[in-house]
């Protein structure tokens, strides 16, 4: 099961991030004369594969457009956010007392601030393109990884090795290097695998609010969002990348479940 998830997840991204070679297209041309179009599975005389929407583009090649772009910016926001909050989470728990106090103090504020908010307020400032869409992630992403990080320094920092490491004049950066990250490394893993699928749902509805790419860029949020309005007539064009974002996110979401279930040692204590 999980070889066949991971596969599955292989070929879309794989596909979607070869779009460019495998079909060459200019986003912003259209052809109303070829506008809505059926697809195969409605007509199987038409020439494409999913039809056309309202500009007359190819459905098909969108897709795999919007799945990469989809994709890559969620996996930038995804790295920005592991990085960031892991160097707070390393901050906080070896900084000291007062450090902790004012990162946990910042950590609390975030998280009580809604995302949507976040992206609206920064939407409004930057506008709305994918570089604003990573700012928003980066700014909200980071706060789970901070206090995953924080909560294992606080278990690993007075263990004997890091006492013997810091008894033999190991340095600060040494530690964190050597002894720290090598044995947080299985549950930020975990972790950044459970949050992948929540940066790209963040990322389809920031677009579908029309507060991340704008067309004639596309996205799976922009996607659903270009197509509802055609829900009655050609419901294909809002619910075929909505699938794409529900398959994305369990294939994720169940591989970051298998992950959790081999390297978390609390479930491998219980079983």
């Amino acid at each position: 099961m999980i070889i066949f998830l991971m596969v599955t997840l292989a070929v879309i991204v794989i596909t979607a991030l070869l779009a460019p070679v495998i079909a060459p297209i200019d986003l912003g041309a259209s052809d109303l004369t070829q506008r809505l179009k059926m697809p195969k599975f409605k007509n199987p005389t038409s020439p494409y594969l999913f039809g056309t929407d309202n500009l007359g583009r190819d459905v098909a090649i969108r897709l795999l457009y919007a799945t990469r772009s989809t994709i890559m910016i969620s996996f930038t926001g995804m790295i920005i956010a592991t990085v960031t909050g892991t160097a707070l989470g390393i901050l906080s728990g070896l900084g000291g007392k007062w450090i902790d106090a004012v990162l946990s103090f910042f950590t609390d504020v975030r998280l009580s601030i809604p995302t949507t908010f976040i992206g609206i307020i920064f939407a409004c400032i930057l506008g709305a393109k994918p570089v604003t869409t990573i700012l928003v992630m980066a700014i909200t992403g980071w706060s789970s990884y901070c206090r995953l990080v924080r909560s294992q320094i606080f278990q690993l920092k007075n263990a004997k090795f890091i006492e013997a490491s810091r008894s033999m004049g190991a340095s600060g950066v040494r530690i964190v290097f050597e002894h720290i990250l090598v044995n947080i490394a299985s549950p930020l893993i975990v972790q950044t695998t459970m949050e992948l699928g929540g940066f790209i749902l963040l990322e389809s509805t920031l677009s579908f609010l029309g507060l991340g790419i704008e067309p004639p860029g596309t996205s799976l949020g922009v996607m659903v969002s270009l197509g509802r309005d055609y829900m009655l007539t050609h419901w294909w064009l809002a619910v075929l990348p909505s699938i794409i974002i529900v398959v994305l996110i369990l294939d994720i979401s169940l591989i970051g479940d298998w992950l959790r279930d081999r390297l978390d040692p609390k479930l491998k204590n219980a079983s």
